[in-house]
């Protein structure tokens, strides 16, 4: 079946600061834009053989079809926030024909619940990667224990200019990723982040994210030291009824285990 994979990266940190539009056509159909967004580079190279500029070094190429991926880059700025991110989706969104999977990681729970609650006809599934998954009027920081929220405030105001989260390595020790290739390749695309995507409310108040099919993939290493934060949202899954699948990587399942990660979403 034809179909279409919006894939948000969470974290800005996967992405440059610029807004740069490297649009690649590669046969069949096959549109992956920017270069930046490495998360989805993997599935492209995984699933469909594309040239990559990027290529994670775990990737093999296989048989190309006709799918399409759309991946949508991030800015990071003052004013950046959910809302915006979730409009830029739904901008995307809209060139689509066809209903789409939309695919989050971490801080794009958020993203792509939001989308699918301004265009619940066009998705047909949604995918959460060890991700946050909201309910009206909910933050990120209101998912994550308070004390979290008054350290990225102080650092947002001690190192950010008041709203500039500094990427660095607390964040791979924190994310579980472990000396070598991986972490290398991780690092290289690591950048900033804005507070207020953190504190910003997203507004579901229809909850449509509710009667889409959803899959859940939590990411389940011993040492991954950020797993407490996510395992709620696993069991909130499982509650809620989803398909749940475990890795056992830590936050950056995508990027440990690409080819385990697309057969799960892109084999329906």
């Amino acid at each position: 079946m034809k179909s279409d994979y919006i894939k948000m990266t969470t974290m800005s940190r996967k992405m440059k600061n610029t807004c740069r539009m490297a649009a690649e056509k590669t046969p069949p159909d096959l549109v992956a834009e920017t270069d930046d967004l490495w998360a989805v580079e993997y599935v492209r190279r995984h699933r469909f053989g594309a040239h990559s500029r990027n290529p994670h070094p775990h990737v093999k190429s296989c048989k190309s079809d006709s799918s399409r991926i759309h991946a949508v880059p991030r800015v990071v700025a003052p004013r950046s926030a959910v809302q915006q991110h979730v409009e830029d989706v739904s901008v995307e969104l809209s060139r689509s024909a066809d209903r789409v999977i939309l695919v989050g990681h971490s801080y794009a729970g958020m993203i792509i619940s939001g989308v699918v609650e301004m265009n619940p006809t066009q998705v047909r599934r949604l995918v959460f990667l060890d991700a946050f998954i909201p309910e009206d009027e909910q933050s990120v920081l209101d998912l994550l224990p308070p004390e979290i929220g008054t350290y990225l405030r102080s650092v947002a105001r001690d190192h950010g200019d008041g709203w500039r989260l500094p990427g660095g390595e607390e964040q791979l020790d924190l994310w579980g990723l472990k000396p070598g290739e991986t972490r290398d390749f991780v690092r290289a695309r690591l950048c900033d982040f804005s507070l207020r995507c953190f504190e910003e409310p997203l507004r579901l108040p229809a909850n449509r994210k509710a009667s889409i099919p959803s899959t859940f993939v939590s990411s389940v290493a011993e040492e991954y030291p950020a797993r407490p934060f996510f395992a709620p949202f696993s069991a909130k899954a499982r509650a809620l009824g989803w398909e749940v699948a475990e890795l056992k990587t830590g936050h950056d399942c995508h990027v440990e285990r690409p080819g385990e990660v697309a057969n799960i979403f892109l084999n329906e």
